[in-house]
């Protein structure tokens, strides 16, 4: 890189992003980057005395104007003075996503209240930002979560939260040596016929070093299309949808194309986790460092991998719990809480996946918490008759033993019955009766004998609404709120 294209990064990442953000209302991203790389390897003492301190205010803001939370504390008997350690934020109920869905607008500060009206009646799409937000008396943007667990979730939003999860992404590629203002391809939630317009896209790729990509209805046109302004932009790191990314990546490996002039330097996975499969491809393809952001639309980001692969909570700005017994080192499910005040607050929020919290013994030196034993969602996971957790991560190791995963273009798990799992499968070339018979082997020898595997093969796998590939569907009874979707017998 030469001088020039370092000082348009310096520009871009010190001056034009910062200060375009916050005209969208979305203000401190640079102090909060600058913050979180010193205060990352904080003691852990320091580290839950800020979490304490922004949890005591969070709770006496959500009292004061939060009409949802002022109610639940009043027939808790529970006042904000309650809560004197991190360990009281437990005596607050844990908030589900049909609690949002059917409290939305008590969830809302009550200041807020014609600007949650004019969000309402806005045609701007679910999550757009209001241009100059910062100087406009509304500033709600309607949002809305992937929907991933079955149950979409709307959501107001006045930009603090995003400008929380660009720090912490900004974070993130400081991990891995990367500075604010790199080139970076973002593969979104938008389809090559539905990309944003010129002035948006001129926008982003200009002033924010972003150039955004197709990231649904992906097929090799569309690939082909991404490979095409990549070479042209050059981007150090490439962002998006876990399955698009992979997707991309298996295009190039399929078509022999030559990327040495446009590999990024960093991957980054979203909105599901990158399995091991997808994350083999990356590399061979791209010869990357690969990360996964966790989180979700509604909280926004809440950890993601270090270079060693240990899940590092963004601590500063997210009280992670789970409802495991944490004295007997127990996982449980995990419940965020966002821990910056914004006018939709959600305190103590079930995220579906299960996981355990833990202090860090990670070896790249961060003292920020880490989830340990994360399983991925509660409905994604299997739970046999004898009592064996299956987590959607077997699968991706399934399909690659014995080098079978040249013969599967792609694969669907459903957990039909207890007792039945119907494997849904793309073929590639060379798939045969005897790929079929070692796969059967293997899951006999992981399943109890009573469990009936059926494949079934089909030309395509459709993605959901939100762009995501379903890997794991559960249509195994579902078990009350908060237990393992399975066959348990415990």
């Amino acid at each position: 890189m030469n001088l020039l294209e370092k000082c348009d990064d310096w520009m871009v990442g010190h001056v034009s992003f910062p200060v375009t953000n916050y005209l969208f209302n979305r203000k401190g991203v640079m102090s909060d980057y600058q913050g979180l790389v010193d205060s990352e390897r904080y003691s852990e003492d320091q580290l839950q005395q800020i979490q304490l301190r922004k949890l005591q205010h969070m709770v006496r803001y959500a009292n004061r104007f939060v009409p949802y939370y002022s109610n639940k504390f009043k027939q808790l008997g529970l006042v904000p003075e309650d809560i004197r350690t991190l360990a009281d934020a437990a005596l607050i109920p844990a908030l589900s996503r049909q609690d949002v869905i059917q409290n939305c607008e008590d969830l809302v500060d009550v200041r807020f209240r014609s600007a949650l009206d004019a969000a309402k009646r806005s045609k701007q799409g679910p999550g757009q930002p209001v241009p100059f937000a910062r100087v406009r008396k509304h500033r709600l943007v309607r949002n809305t979560s992937s929907g991933s667990t079955g149950a979409p979730v709307t959501f107001y939003d006045d930009g603090s939260v995003t400008a929380v999860s660009w720090a912490f992404e900004m974070r993130i590629r400081k991990w891995y040596g990367i500075d604010p203002g790199a080139r970076e391809a973002r593969m979104a939630r938008i389809s090559v016929d539905y990309m944003p317009n010129d002035a948006q896209v001129w926008m982003r790729k200009r002033l924010w070093h972003q150039l955004m990509l197709p990231g649904v209805n992906l097929a090799d046109r569309e690939y082909a299309f991404c490979l095409q302004k990549m070479r042209e932009f050059r981007p150090r790191v490439l962002w998006g949808f876990t399955s698009a990314l992979a997707g991309l990546a298996d295009y190039i490996r399929r078509t022999g194309e030559d990327v040495s002039s446009c590999s990024p330097e960093l991957a980054i996975g979203w909105a599901a986790p990158v399995y091991e499969h997808e994350e083999k491809v990356l590399k061979d393809v791209f010869h990357c460092a690969v990360t996964n952001i966790y989180g979700a639309r509604e909280v926004g980001h809440v950890a993601a991998w270090c270079p060693n692969h240990a899940w590092h909570v963004n601590q500063e700005h997210m009280l992670v719990e789970s409802n495991g017994n944490p004295s007997d080192g127990e996982m449980g499910e995990i419940i965020v809480t966002p821990l910056d005040p914004s006018p939709m607050p959600f305190i103590r929020y079930r995220l579906g996946d299960l996981g355990r919290p833990a202090p860090s013994r990670c070896d790249c030196g961060r003292t920020l918490q880490v989830i340990e034993d994360f399983l991925g969602r509660t409905g994604e996971i299997f739970v046999t008759k004898d009592g064996r957790m299956i987590p959607p991560n077997f699968w991706c190791r399934f399909f690659m033993v014995d080098g079978q995963s040249q013969f599967v273009e792609r694969f669907q798990v459903i957990y039909r019955r207890c007792d039945y799992i119907s494997i849904r499968l793309v073929k590639r070339p060379g798939y045969s009766a005897r790929t079929e018979e070692d796969m059967k082997r293997i899951l006999r020898k992981n399943f109890s004998p009573d469990v009936h595997f059926e494949f079934e093969y089909v030309p395509r796998i459709d993605p959901q609404i939100s762009g995501k590939y379903q890997m794991v569907v559960n249509e195994t009874k579902t078990q009350p709120s908060g237990e393992l979707h399975g066959c348990s017998t415990r």
